[in-house]
């Protein structure tokens, strides 16, 4: 029997979909429907199908096995944000004028994290001092020699391996796969270290504590532990810097930001405050 999900309003799937859609490092790798979108996830060592489809006011959440419908649905929430409390944010928002307009652009749009903490340890090394179009080509292409493939519809998706399985990958192996041997050798460290941490720790232990957990990994420097943290589990209520995202807020404001009142202001927010202006600047420069 399909799981059903009932996002925390205001949520719009339409707005998640157009996000999904528009991911460089994503592309290709989902199902994607008007009014529904099909993933891979390994779980239990196999690649499950998932697929969240629009059900009136609420999603549901369909998979070929009942077995894996309380995983998958997790998977699901999770990766959609589903659970997510934007209110605050546009709370937050009232007298910034910029950002209030850019709220109504985005308006109900949830985060979308990468799929699993295994994704996003694995791309965040890749993403390492690379533009998004090349850091996207090396995830296909380890997926592609890695995933762990499930027909669907005629076509084959490829789930990033668990934890566990891609702790046992060789770090010259992942260099030819993705044509780069020095990340390769990262990627077998970093996803080493991440699964000697384990995902209750990043997800539950005090941020601070988190942070200096990935830190102390050979090959996780402060951008990249912070894309653990924001892009991976959805931990919103830091970021490593404002002024990373000073770029992309120009283009929202209009002018250079004033970083340390923009953390005032969104406090606890500021990684969901981040998420929108990278989005809103993504679809500016398109």
């Amino acid at each position: 029997m399909p799981a059903t999900l009932t996002p925390t309003q205001p949520f719009s799937f339409d707005q998640t979909l157009t996000f999904i859609k528009r991911f460089p490092p994503c592309q290709g790798e989902y199902i994607v429907e008007d009014d529904a979108v099909t993933a891979a996830v390994a779980i239990g060592g196999r690649a499950v199908p998932l697929t969240i489809r629009r059900r009136g006011p609420a999603l549901e959440v369909q998979t070929p096995r009942a077995a894996d419908a309380s995983a998958a649905a997790a998977h699901a929430a999770h990766w959609i944000g589903a659970d997510d409390d934007v209110s605050a944010l546009y709370a937050a928002a009232r007298g910034d004028a910029p950002f209030t307009r850019l709220i109504e652009r985005l308006h109900g749009l949830h985060h979308v994290r990468f799929l699993t903490l295994e994704e996003i340890s694995v791309y965040c090394v890749m993403m390492q001092r690379s533009p998004i179009t090349r850091a996207s080509r090396m995830k296909r292409l380890f997926l592609d020699r890695f995933g762990v493939p499930v027909e669907v519809g005629g076509r084959t998706l490829r789930a990033m391996p668990e934890l566990a399985a891609l702790a046992e990958l060789d770090g010259e192996e992942i260099g030819r796969a993705i044509r780069h041997a020095p990340k390769g050798q990262t990627i077998a460290n970093v996803v080493r270290g991440v699964a000697a941490i384990g995902l209750a720790t990043l997800r539950e232990a005090p941020y601070a504590e988190a942070r200096d957990a990935l830190l102390s990994i050979k090959g996780i420097g402060p951008f990249s532990a912070g894309a653990i943290l924001l892009r991976g589990l959805g931990r919103m209520d830091e970021v490593p810097s404002v002024t990373m995202f000073a770029e992309d807020a120009a283009m929202i404001y209009g002018r250079a930001i004033d970083e340390a009142a923009i953390a005032r202001r969104y406090g606890r927010q500021i990684g969901y405050w981040g998420f929108y202006v990278k989005t809103g600047a993504a679809r500016l420069r398109d």
